[in-house]
């Protein structure tokens, strides 16, 4: 079974719409899922890139985007109580090592807990509730989520994301292609079914032969 795989990290809203979309797109496209936490702002340090929060008008028009996306779609969605939070409680109860065979459940979970019923993600108290309103093993999955292991696991899915050219979430990776965003869903979607509209050829011309304003102010 071919595998793709999904970084994300519980900051992004629209990670959370990805992810309502992905258990469907894997089912229907006989994929294996392989989830990989990540935290966003090493990301976001490694490339040099601003978070969208820290633009004001981009924070106030993605919200409008967002609301309006959910409407159209009929998703439930708020916002976590606060934003930006602490997502590392989160992330590392959501690792492989983990949560082992509970894993999509307890990031299905986190998921909904946050942007559907609006609990603080980055308060430990609120997110262990949430799991345990789930049939889930709250205190085990925290005990665990403070071992080596763990810590261990999440910097190494950071490095990962980094080596693949991850720079922001929800990302994907297929067949070492990478796409970016949850609008990206359905050119992933024609690429994992042979029908890439992609010109790679001038793909490869225009990268090659466009100066990058970067360079030219050096």
């Amino acid at each position: 079974m071919k595998e793709l795989t999904f970084y994300f990290d519980y900051l992004s809203p629209f990670s959370y719409f990805a992810w309502l979309r992905l258990g469907p797109l894997a089912q229907e496209l006989q994929l294996k899922l392989i989830l990989k936490p990540v935290a966003l702002g090493p990301l976001l340090n490694h490339w040099q890139i601003k978070g969208p929060g820290e633009v004001t008008p981009k924070r106030e028009f993605l919200l409008r985007q967002m609301l309006r996306y959910a409407d159209r779609k009929g998703i439930p969605f708020t916002t976590p109580k606060t934003h930006p939070f602490n997502s590392l409680y989160a992330l590392r109860l959501s690792l492989a090592n983990v949560a082992g065979d509970l894993q999509h459940q307890v990031v299905d979970t986190l998921w909904r807990a946050g942007w559907e019923h609006r609990i603080d993600l980055g308060e430990p108290n609120e997110i262990l509730e949430a799991l345990r309103a789930n049939n889930l093993p709250a205190d085990d999955l925290y005990e665990a989520s403070f071992g080596r292991a763990a810590k261990v696991e999440l910097k190494q899915n950071i490095q990962e994301a980094i080596e693949k050219g991850v720079f922001g979430v929800p990302s994907f990776v297929y067949a070492d292609e990478l796409f970016w965003g949850n609008d990206s869903l359905d050119e992933l979607v024609a690429f994992i079914r042979g029908q890439d509209n992609l010109d790679r050829d001038k793909l490869a011309y225009l990268l090659s032969s466009t100066p990058r304003a970067a360079a030219q102010s050096l």
